[in-house]
């Protein structure tokens, strides 16, 4: 696949993406960070309860790794998908209201 970015055309690799199989689910978690270094508050979603820790995660302001403040809530503790539920990852992002960047690369889905 071939991608404008910055008026030049860039090759990006067509790789199965890696993460959490649906059965290996947890439920639906938001992480919540502070970076020690630089201040940024950022969140991250997973769907698996302890994937992501302050000793394995990478700020994406300042790009330091393992200092800081780290919150977690729960939205859902089920571990099956539920696409009524307004506690699911895909209800929250992105944030409504929110403006799709010109930089996206969407990646085809693999048959």
């Amino acid at each position: 696949m071939t991608v404008k970015q910055e008026n030049q055309l860039v090759s990006v690799p067509e790789t199965k993406p890696v993460g959490v199989k649906e059965k290996e689910r947890e439920g639906v978690f938001v992480n919540g960070f502070i970076c020690q270094s630089c201040g940024l508050h950022f969140n991250l979603f997973s769907w698996k309860a302890n994937r992501h820790r302050s000793d394995n995660t990478y700020c994406p302001e300042c790009g330091t790794k393992g200092a800081f403040i780290h919150y977690r809530k729960a939205l859902s503790n089920s571990p099956v998908k539920d696409h009524n539920s307004h506690d699911e990852i895909f209800r929250q992002v992105p944030l409504e209201g929110s403006q799709l960047m010109t930089d996206s690369i969407v990646i085809p889905k693999q048959k």
